[in-house]
């Protein structure tokens, strides 16, 4: 009896102290992972806004993110890259070289976009809103899902298919129809050519009147980067982006190129120069 009082006293304190053993080790990985977790969710907004790490955009990306916390729904960027914005459900903001940011109430916002001349459109609430002494006033009544920049004003999709030029003033300067909702929009370089990539097709029209022009690649399309040369692209085979080619809209030849980049970018209209999302703020991205 006592020798089984003694054994059961014994395994006793050999579980408490089994049971114990872990906690320092349980308490360690706790503040591991809970430092893991704080650099991951304070670092990227700081890289994000830091001019050090990126010099175009940092600077910028400091005054919205003061002006317009999360949750950002989209972004965009000048032609020249010294503004850019930044939408969420209710409010847009902007930001430019000064660092002052504004912000304006418009609920609903589904697109953004810097025309030629600088000058923010979003659409919002069913009309396409452009920026006026710092507030955004009413165009038409239009409501896109799609909103591209070209040199004389901007270029917007609606969900129908229904593509119109605009120009800076407002007045419509061309109009065409793309089937199939869920088209992309895009302009290349210096604004003069636009491309609609929707499920594979891709077409491709002059950005300020919108007549189209011949485009024909080798291949259904997955991805489209817009080239410095204005009439250069770079497309990847669907559904995998492989194999990739270079397209010359301006002799309607093709060669083969050896890849396309992992992520979407946008090259700006005014400089040599990409841009791509990063945690609902604009990024240097680098070229394709």
């Amino acid at each position: 009896m006592t020798g089984s009082r003694k054994g059961g006293r014994a395994s006793a304190r050999a579980v408490r102290l089994l049971s114990a053993r872990p906690w320092p080790l349980t308490i360690a990985i706790a503040a591991t992972l809970g430092l893991l977790i704080y650099t991951a969710t304070t670092s990227l907004p700081y890289l994000i806004s830091s001019p050090t790490t990126d010099p175009h955009f940092g600077a910028l990306n400091d005054c919205l993110s003061r002006a317009l916390p999360a949750p950002r729904l989209g972004w965009a960027v000048s032609p020249d890259a010294s503004r850019a914005a930044v939408y969420g459900p209710r409010a847009v903001a902007v930001c430019g070289p000064d660092g002052v940011p504004t912000r304006m109430d418009v609920a609903g916002a589904l697109a953004a976009t810097f025309a030629g001349d600088n000058r923010l459109w979003v659409s919002a609430g069913g009309r396409l809103l452009r920026e006026e002494r710092g507030a955004l006033r009413p165009v038409g009544d239009f409501a896109p899902v799609s909103l591209s920049g070209h040199a004389g004003g901007v270029l917007a999709l609606d969900e129908a298919g229904q593509l119109v030029s605009v120009s800076s003033e407002g007045s419509v300067l061309g109009q065409a129809t793309v089937p199939g909702a869920g088209a992309r929009l895009s302009v290349g370089a210096s604004g003069t050519l636009a491309a609609v990539l929707d499920h594979g097709v891709l077409r491709v029209f002059d950005a300020r009147t919108l007549a189209p022009l011949p485009a024909e690649p080798p291949c259904p399309v997955s991805g489209l980067w817009w080239l410095d040369a204005p009439d250069r692209l770079l497309i990847g085979c669907a559904p995998e982006g492989i194999p990739a080619f270079t397209l010359d809209l301006r002799t309607g030849t093709h060669a083969a190129a050896p890849g396309t980049p992992s992520v979407p970018a946008r090259r700006l209209l005014g400089r040599a120069l990409y841009v791509e999302g990063c945690d609902g703020f604009p990024c240097t991205a680098p070229a394709p």
